[in-house]
């Protein structure tokens, strides 16, 4: 017999995390977004949707199958951002966002970053300093109608993490299969057989 969370959940949930790389993958993140920015916080559209969604990286979370949250990333110099983050009201009891953050933080580790930042409500606060994450000075901000800190925690680069030395090719692999050949890799075993014509020199009168 399973034994169910309240609201029918499993007690012991099948969680899954990756990157958002299919369009239908991009509409759950951005159903589930509308459903808690703009459905629970009133957010507006056009302050929810920003216009830097096609220039992040988006991950998605499943629960049992089920999309049940995502998070947006940005990178910057030193550290990556952590956008957006959201779970769905009736999975929030499970605690699955821990799941989310620490996918997150170890996807950024795995690119070499040091840091992840992060702009958060302060009723949060309390939960991310769990997680390792403090403020990075004194200022509360305001934007979509809510009050904010700055927040970050120290990542320590994975061991592998890709750097400018890296194996050429292993920049190619898929985002979050970095450790798996990529079908680039398969091509390099065919050798440099289609080389590019001879330029023909345009003759100068």
């Amino acid at each position: 017999m399973t034994v169910q969370k309240p609201g029918g959940m499993p007690a012991h949930p099948v969680i899954t995390i990756k990157l958002a790389s299919t369009s239908d993958e991009m509409m759950q993140c951005y159903a589930l977004r509308a459903a808690v920015y703009m459905g629970e916080q009133n957010c507006p559209y056009w302050e929810e949707f920003d216009g830097n969604d096609y220039t992040a990286t988006h991950i998605i979370m499943y629960v049992d199958g089920e999309p049940a949250g995502s998070m947006r990333l940005r990178w910057f110099q030193s550290f990556c951002k952590f956008e957006r983050c959201v779970v769905l009201r009736r999975y929030r009891g499970l605690g699955v966002h821990h799941h989310l953050n620490a996918w997150c933080k170890d996807f950024a580790r795995r690119k070499g970053y040091k840091r992840a930042y992060v702009h958060l409500q302060r009723r949060l606060l309390p939960m991310m300093e769990k997680e390792g994450f403090r403020r990075v000075d004194d200022r509360i901000f305001n934007f979509s109608d809510h009050e904010y800190y700055a927040v970050y925690c120290d990542l320590e680069p994975m061991e592998g993490a890709v750097k400018l030395d890296t194996d050429p090719l292993v920049t190619n692999r898929p985002e979050d299969r970095m450790d798996a050949p990529g079908i680039l890799e398969q091509s390099a075993a065919r050798g440099a057989s289609n080389p590019h014509a001879p330029r023909v020199e345009r003759l100068v009168n």
